[in-house]
């Protein structure tokens, strides 16, 4: 409990007995139980002064008998009381009687209610006026009177079906009623009444005992209790506190409970009344105070037999003989009190109930509230909602993280530094980046002692529990850093708050940054360190060497691997994966598969770098160390090829055709060099491969597989010199020697038009005759119909140039094979004198044929063009001799209109239509479904 109220005795040992009391400003009125009014002036002092009440005035014929009620109506200046059964409205000022209410005769109570009201009639939006409403209740009966210009008027006579006890205005239209067994509300303008609640057994109310909790029950029930009066108190926001025995529950206007549970308080009050942002309960030796919104007990103060409550802004608490006013002290020092007995909650209610005119800066207090309170759940052991605040609060990280032990929160846990940031960034909210102001240094060491002192021993299960909570807290954090670091303009989008809207600054964020991603490595490596490598593999801000000593000590190479490669040190992670991959403790990471996925990721950017590593992976293993550089990894498609051509010439010639047939046969390479530095190498390893003396390159000596015969090395070379066409035949027939690869020059010779040479090789130095039919046939096809191919060949066997002998056989078998490929001209002219023409026969036989067959052919075709032409001929005859005549009096189907002069059109079945109704749907029931064209006329 804290102190809301200093409470001074104004009043003591009056004369005449108090009946009634009221207070508005410096007065303080009294009405007695001989009919006397007493009006006192009252000055209160500062913090430690006393409370001077004077008497100013007694007014004793104010009333013939006891005043049992006091109220005024400020706007008009009146004081309205209640004695002899009868209202009667005095000048506030000098207390004149102006009029008495005769229709009140009889009352027991009256109730005021001030609003403005707005009138339509105006016009202009209306105009506001001061409405003020008197209730007055008379037995079993309410009057309303209503204030219009000088006095009360337009009377309201409604009835009730008991006596009323106490009633309230709870809006400008209801008013609540305390009966003997139950709340009713009443509408003062249709007179309907409405149960509030009432006991279990009568119908039309919620039961009373139902709104109240278990252990509520009991207490009403109890056999021999006293029976309270009804007790209503009008709370803001449409809110009614409601009374019976020693339980209050709040209801609203629709009778439904606005708590879960009610008020159980010490004892049966006598009154309750409301003073902000407290509830007030006079009992019969003491009062208490509450908060009206935790229901918590405030205050209690021991008074001698408190009857009567003026309750508001000046509140009084009188017997029948004294009175004490309350006065509520310093908000701000209230809520200090509830700090230094560490009631965060209660802080945190006074403080949002209070308005932001009479507390200075609430918005920062109620976080530095909320902030001790987090920290005082984090002590208890309650992690999650402790996190929970902090991440509401946008706390600083650092903060958070220095709460845990030195396993998670590395240096922050005993760095003396830290209490400066912590001071650093409490308040100022709106700019993240703020100082302690002054009226908080008070606090300071009490955060040292929350933050640095008295930290809570975590260890076991328990330290897992406060980890995991911290996790979701630094997962949270992270999200906000990324969207300050990587803005995306998003309408809409949330503004953030707190440390970690730095306005800009950057370098403060990239901090935090920094804190919170290793504290979140830490966390996982504590919890789950299947985690680690999720978090090291998307960018992160860890630190590098906390992280890397983690790292090590847990032998996670991969994790350290991957943060490497997101803080660009790309030669400490190769030497790292070197390392390893040649170590015989290398465990999984040993070989070199691992170096060459992560060259993989590291781009062109790092070329130079991947040629300085790849040298050990091509040692180690050529065959998946060439993987560096034929990958289809969008990274490894941007190397310069020539550059990788050039470093792998160093290592051997099969390095070097394996790169080649990969970017020329995978991907469709057609650098000419590329081509030519392929053929040369099949050439270079032929060579090799079939001679027998050592290598002069040692560095050529490494192969990535077993060697390839020569044949099949051979068979590669002419299928890849037969199927490019993008290599320098002139360029190769250089590195060709001249007495070997005779089928390789031929398809050279052949690539640069010389079919005589090619032709030679074949028939005289590889002696294959069908070779050299092939040939032919190939080149024949090649040149469009050409007959030179075969020429030359016939030239070859028939009159050799460089002293072969003359080979006529050949010569004979060809022309039989190919003789209508052949000009017979050209042929008999070159065939020696001696040649029979038995040998000719199948030559001239097949020329005849052919000749035969060309001229029957063209023939046919010349015929089939003829009769084509005549059926288009007739085609055209028939269309043309089509008509369609369009008088005035000829309508389209479709549209109802005439024809006239409008672009039209004609269906088969000669149906006319407008040129733009002819695609519509509907036309098909005028002319059927035809597939076939439309005719257009104009």
């Amino acid at each position: 409990m804290h102190d809301a109220f200093k409470v001074s005795l104004a009043l003591d040992k009056l004369p005449h007995r108090i009946e009634s009391i009221f207070a508005h400003g410096q007065k303080l009125l009294i009405g007695t139980n001989t009919g006397a009014l007493l009006v006192y002036e009252v000055k209160e002092g500062l913090e430690d002064e006393p409370l001077t009440v004077t008497l100013k005035e007694t007014v004793k014929n104010f009333s013939k008998t006891k005043i049992d009620q006091l109220d005024i109506i400020k706007e008009i200046g009146v004081l309205i009381s209640l004695s002899d059964g009868c209202v009667n409205i005095f000048d506030l000022n000098t207390f004149e009687l102006q009029r008495s209410l005769v229709k009140t005769r009889g009352a027991n109570l009256f109730a005021i209610d001030t609003h403005i009201d707005i009138n339509e009639e105006g016009g202009n939006g209306g105009i506001p006026t001061i409405v003020t409403r008197l209730a007055v209740a008379v037995k079993k009966r309410i009057l309303v009177f209503t204030w219009k210009d000088t006095e009360f008027t337009d009377t309201k006579d409604l009835s009730v079906p008991e006596k009323i006890k106490t009633m309230a205005w709870v809006s400008h239209n209801q008013i609540c009623l305390g009966l003997a067994n139950e709340y009713s509300l009443m509408n003062i303008n249709t007179g309907a009444i409405t149960g509030l609640l009432m006991p279990s057994g009568n119908a039309g109310a919620v039961p009373f005992s139902n709104m109240l909790g278990i252990g509520a029950i009991g207490a009403i029930g109890a056999i021999g209790a006293k029976v309270s009066k009804p007790l209503i108190i009008k709370l803001p926001n449409r809110g009614v506190l409601l009374a019976k025995d020693n339980i209050s529950v709040f209801v609203d206007l629709d009778s439904n409970t606005t708590r879960n549970a009610g008020i159980d308080w010490s004892g049966v009050p006598e009154e309750i009344g409301y003073s902000y942002p407290y509830l007030i309960a006079t009992f019969p030796k003491h009062v208490e105070v509450r908060n009206v919104e935790t229901l918590a007990l405030v205050q209690t103060v021991e008074l001698p037999h408190p009857k009567f409550i003026n309750q508001g802004k000046y509140l009084y608490i009188a017997n029948y003989t004294s009175a004490w006013r309350f006065t509520p002290l310093n908000f701000e020092k209230q809520i200090d009190q509830l700090i230094d007995q560490h009631q965060y909650i209660e802080a945190i209610s006074l403080t949002e109930q209070i308005e932001p005119i009479l507390l200075h800066d609430k918005k920062a207090k109620l976080r530095q509230i909320r902030n001790l309170l987090a920290h005082n759940l984090f002590q208890q052991q309650k992690f999650d909602e402790a996190i929970t605040m902090f991440q509401e609060l946008e706390t600083d990280p650092a903060e958070v993280i220095a709460l845990y032990p030195p396993s998670i929160s590395g240096t922050l846990h005993s760095d003396a530094s830290y209490q400066q940031k912590l001071e650093q960034s409490e308040t100022n909210h709106e700019n993240g980046l703020t100082a302690v102001s002054s009226d908080q240094n008070e606090k300071i060491s009490e955060r040292e002692e929350l933050v640095n002192g008295k930290k809570v021993f975590l260890e076991g299960k328990l330290l897992e529990d406060a980890v995991s909570a911290l996790i979701r807290f630094l997962t949270d954090r992270r999200q906000k850093i990324s969207k300050i670091l990587n803005p995306k303009p998003e309408k809409g989008s949330d503004i953030l708050s707190g440390p970690l809207n730095v306005n800009g600054n950057y370098n403060h964020i990239s901090e935090i940054a920094e804190l919170v991603d290793t504290a979140l490595l830490r966390s996982y490596m504590f919890t789950n360190d299947a985690l680690v490598g999720p978090l090291l593999r998307v960018p992160n801000h860890c630190n590098v060497e906390e992280s890397e000593g983690l790292l090590l000590e847990r032998k996670k190479y991969k994790e350290l691997v991957d943060l490497y490669h997101g803080k660009g040190l790309h030669r400490k992670s190769l030497e790292l994966l070197k390392k390893l991959g040649q170590s015989p403790d290398g465990g999984k990471m040993k070989g070199v598969f691992h170096t060459i996925y992560h060259m993989h990721r590291l781009g062109v950017e790092q070329f130079d770098l991947i040629l300085e590593y790849a040298t050990w992976v091509l040692e180690a293993d050529p065959i998946a160390g060439l993987e560096i550089f034929i990958d289809e990894h969008p990274e490894v498609m941007k190397f310069s090829r020539e550059k990788v051509l050039k470093y792998l010439e160093g290592f051997s010639y099969d390095s070097c055709i394996m790169y080649l047939e990969h970017i020329i046969g995978e991907l469709h390479d057609p650098t000419p060099d590329f081509h030519n530095k392929l053929v040369i190498n099949y050439l270079n390893k032929i060579q090799r491969s079939s001679s027998q003396a050592p290598s002069e390159n040692s560095d050529l000596s490494h192969s990535p597989s077993e060697s390839e015969t020569s044949d099949e090395l051979h068979k590669k070379l002419l299928k890849f010199l037969e199927t490019s066409t993008h290599y320098r035949a002139e360029k190769i027939l250089g590195h060709l020697p001249l007495d070997d690869f005779y089928e390789a020059r031929a398809v050279l010779l052949s690539r640069l038009g010389q079919h005589d040479q090619a032709l030679n090789i074949y028939v005289h130095k590889l002696q294959n005759e069908q070779m050299a039919e092939e040939y032919c046939l190939k080149n024949y096809k090649d040149d469009g119909g050409s007959k030179n191919v075969f020429i030359s060949l016939l030239r070859v066997y028939l009159r050799p140039n460089n002293g072969e002998h003359v080979m006529i056989e050949p010569a004979i078998r060809l022309l039989s094979r190919h003789g209508s490929r052949i000009n017979t001209s050209e042929a008999l002219n070159m065939l020696p004198p001696s040649t029979t023409i038995s040998q000719l026969y199948s030559f001239f036989e097949k020329n005849t044929r052919e000749s035969n067959k060309n001229r029957n052919m063209n023939l046919i075709v010349k015929n089939l063009l003829k009769a084509n032409q005549t059926q288009v001929e007739e085609q055209l005859m028939y269309y043309r001799s089509r008509r369609v005549k369009i008088d005035e009096d000829r309508m389209c189907p479709q549209c109802t209109r005439r024809i006239g002069h409008s672009v039209f059109a004609v269906f088969p079945n000669g149906v006319v239509v407008h040129y733009h109704c002819k695609e519509k749907k509907s036309i098909t029931k005028f002319i059927g479904i035809y597939d076939c064209e439309v005719s257009e006329y104009k």
